[in-house]
């Protein structure tokens, strides 16, 4: 039997399973129900002061200036797989008083308050879902603070420091000012630095901070930017602007370069080495990256750490993708490629796709993979795939993460984000060489 036939096979018994799915609900509605982690709530969004604080660990802190009329506004949204959220609540004073916040149908919620300055405030935050399953308490616990006099300064001069280096091509004095704690890979930022003066000519950068926020010792800057490049090549001016940020560690008396995020603005012909995460506010907008056979090109921003939308094999340069991406039913998307696939059919190549009621539908790329549990994507784990594979249905609720391998040897993780009906599905994911995602 041809591997086309078994295949097609495969998707038949998978419409098939479907139509039995939809005939029985009521009887069948437990086999999938992997774990009893289902039913617990998790934060997929939350803010402070439009700084995400998914990605402190210990401690975050702002100034003065970094208050909006001397407030600290936390918004977010959580999510749960069974029932639905009944309450979120936060405490200042880690745990021993609790707030009960606002929460609307979709799980979004906000609240304000006027911080001491220089006083610790050890916030926590936790969602109940009406089935009585509450949040870990230990995931959003940090201490915050904001604080009269802070390395803001220092922080400023670094960035301002590499932004001169770049512009004027000082390759060897711009990787001085790179952390070995980077967190991207340095030898590729290396390479792509040197590409991007090889193609690059009159480099001019300017910036506008819109935020600062210092988390343990590191410090965040989050920036409109406004850039202009002359092709060696052709001659040609380029222009770009979009919003981006860079985070500086701390490292003796001043700080140096430990992360960058898509759009880059250092490194761009090397996205997917050298970003570690996107910022959503660019996504869809015209930003310059390096094509090796064009030079400058002008595309969009697409839903990775990748620079354009380009359709072509990403083979092995992704170290850490990340990305959403909304699908209709019928449609599939290929986490090779980084598009869409209208009009899911059998061998049709591509990693996941909404068909059918309450979940995802395996694609060809898929070689293994397991259903993990509810989960933020924003807490990240090893994965090993099961024994699921291509071309077959398997449900999911919101909040789910099914862990995959894929058939060019790297590892996906893929959340049920959102459900609208049985219209369409959005889907979170992160993109790996290896297991490990953390």
């Amino acid at each position: 039997m041809t591997p086309s036939v078994n295949r097609y096979r495969q998707f038949l018994h998978g419409i098939l399973a479907l139509l039995l799915f939809a005939l029985a609900q009521s009887a069948s509605a437990q086999w999938w129900r992997f774990g009893s982690d289902s039913g617990q709530p998790v934060f997929s969004d939350l803010l402070f002061n439009n700084v995400s604080a998914l990605r402190v660990d210990r401690s975050l802190q702002f100034s003065p200036e970094d208050l909006d009329q001397h407030k600290i506004a936390v918004r977010g949204r959580a999510e749960v797989g069974q029932g639905k959220i009944g309450r979120v609540e936060a405490s200042l004073d880690d745990g021993a008083n609790w707030t009960a916040i606002p929460v609307g149908e979709r799980g979004l919620f906000a609240f304000e308050f006027v911080p001491e300055i220089e006083r610790a405030y050890r916030f926590k935050i936790r969602a109940l879902s009406t089935t009585g399953q509450s949040s870990d308490e230990a995931e959003h616990a940090f201490e915050f603070k904001v604080v009269k006099e802070d390395n803001r300064a220092l922080a400023k001069a670094a960035f301002q420091q590499l932004l001169e280096r770049y512009m004027a091509r000082d390759r060897s004095g711009f990787m001085g000012l790179v952390s070995r704690e980077f967190l991207g890979n340095e030898t590729a930022l290396d390479s792509a630095i040197s590409n991007d003066f090889r193609f690059f000519d009159s480099i001019r950068i300017e910036p506008t901070i819109q935020r600062m926020a210092a988390s343990d010792n590191r410090w965040t800057i989050y920036f409109n930017f406004r850039r202009q490049v002359r092709s060696v090549r052709s001659g040609t001016m380029f222009k770009d602007q979009a919003m981006t940020s860079v985070t500086l560690i701390r490292d003796g008396d001043g700080y140096k370069l430990q992360e960058l995020a898509a759009p880059l603005i250092f490194g761009v012909s090397d996205p997917s080495n050298v970003a570690t995460y996107l910022t959503g506010e660019s996504v869809g907008r015209n930003i310059l990256t390096l094509d090796p056979k064009t030079g400058v090109v002008d595309d969009k921003q697409k839903l990775t750490t990748e620079g354009t939308t380009d359709g072509g094999d990403s083979g092995g340069h992704i170290n850490i993708g990340k990305g959403t991406v909304e699908l209709n039913m019928g449609q599939g998307y290929s986490l090779r490629t980084g598009s869409k696939v209208n009009g899911i059919q059998p061998d049709g190549d591509f990693a996941f796709g909404a068909y059918g009621p309450d979940g995802i539908f395996l694609g060809n790329e898929v070689e293994a993979a397991a259903v993990l549990g509810s989960f933020s994507l924003s807490q990240p784990r090893n994965i090993d795939p099961g024994n699921l594979s291509g071309m077959q249905f398997v449900p999911l609720q919101v909040g789910q993460v099914i862990g995959m391998k894929l058939d060019n040897g790297k590892y996906a993780l893929v959340r049920l984000a959102l459900q609208n009906g049985h219209v369409s599905r959005r889907f979170e994911y992160l993109l790996s060489d290896t297991p490990n995602f953390k």
